[in-house]
């Protein structure tokens, strides 16, 4: 594949700024379900404008919270640890890249909150728990009607209780600083999620999602817009329908660039699998049943990591599947 950046590509951008959840049965819903259904057959991902995180929640993210986060002494932030392997919690000091990241699990509950608060600051933050707290939800709420709207345009939408219960999520702070190579700009690597769903707020552009075709598209994010991603899990989960996009992030300009992930995955004893509808003679199955946190695992094991293609060497029915 290229790795060319096609200036005049712009990723799908779909309004849910009217849409409310408990009243699905409108224009704006019907339009907003084909929008999703085209972009993510298309490209695996789109943006979407959503006005309940306002412009002093952002400002209070990017401007206090993240900076204060990331001037905490290294051997604080390296505390953020997780028994799935070491690009499941805190990352950095990754050779050629100035980079770090800190995750908060079930960053949505006071509880998550709480012991995230515990870990770095053992004194005590109520400001940041506040700030973060109000986001997540708010990223919830995005979240589940991105969910149901994908289960409506696939016709098994009476899965939605089932499929949205046993999911949890996480925020995943990142710091991007200027990039130690002048040259490529780079501040991540071209890689997929393994989760189900990830809604990414940039306060600076850097962003870039690759097409089928290998061309590269650079996301300017809007005061009110996110990005929506799926990942491998949504792959199998519909059956390879929708396929995940490559993204990287290469820096523009000499300053700071922060982004906000927040991730939903299925939970740890979930058993994930395609669904039996999308599953038929012209579309054979592709994944065998997996539970999540033992496809992590595997993923940023040594075996895992030398797969070109670990989702398929993991649970891939067929010999190949088409990435």
């Amino acid at each position: 594949m290229g790795s060319v950046e096609n200036k005049h590509l712009r990723l799908p951008l779909i309004d849910f700024s009217d849409l409310d959840p408990q009243n699905p049965a409108t224009q704006k819903w019907a339009i907003a379900r084909s929008q999703i259904s085209q972009a993510l057959e298309a490209h695996g991902c789109f943006e979407v404008i959503y006005d309940r995180v306002g412009p002093e929640l952002r400002q209070e993210l990017f401007g206090r919270v993240m900076p204060e986060l990331f001037d905490l002494p290294l051997e604080a932030k390296q505390k953020n640890s997780s028994c799935f392997g070491k690009y499941t919690g805190y990352i950095g000091q990754i050779p050629g890249l100035a980079y770090e990241s800190l995750r908060v699990d079930a960053a949505a509950t006071v509880e998550g909150l709480q012991g995230f608060e515990r870990l770095l600051w053992p004194q005590g933050n109520p400001r940041f728990c506040n700030t973060v707290w109000t986001y997540a939800k708010h990223m919830q709420e995005l979240a589940k009607m991105v969910h149901r709207i994908v289960l409506e345009s696939l016709g098994v939408e009476k899965y939605y209780d089932y499929h949205i219960q046993p999911k949890t999520s996480a925020l995943r702070f990142s710091e991007y600083d200027v990039p130690l190579d002048q040259e490529t700009k780079t501040g991540m690597f071209g890689h997929l999620d393994p989760n189900m769903l990830t809604i990414i707020c940039q306060h600076k552009e850097g962003l870039e999602v690759q097409t089928k075709e290998g061309e590269w598209i650079h996301v300017v994010p809007l005061t009110n817009s996110f990005t929506v991603l799926i990942g491998e899990a949504f792959k199998v989960w519909t059956n390879g329908k929708f396929q995940p996009p490559i993204h990287r992030v290469n820096m523009i300009g000499d300053e700071k660039r922060y982004s906000v992930l927040f991730a939903t995955r299925p939970s740890d004893d979930y058993l994930l699998e395609p669904l039996e509808e999308l599953v038929d003679g012209d579309h054979p199955l592709l994944f065998k049943p997996l539970k999540y946190k033992d496809y992590i695992t595997f993923r940023y094991s040594e075996e895992g990591r030398k797969c070109k293609n670990p989702l398929e060497g993991y649970c891939g029915v067929r010999s190949k599947v088409e990435a």
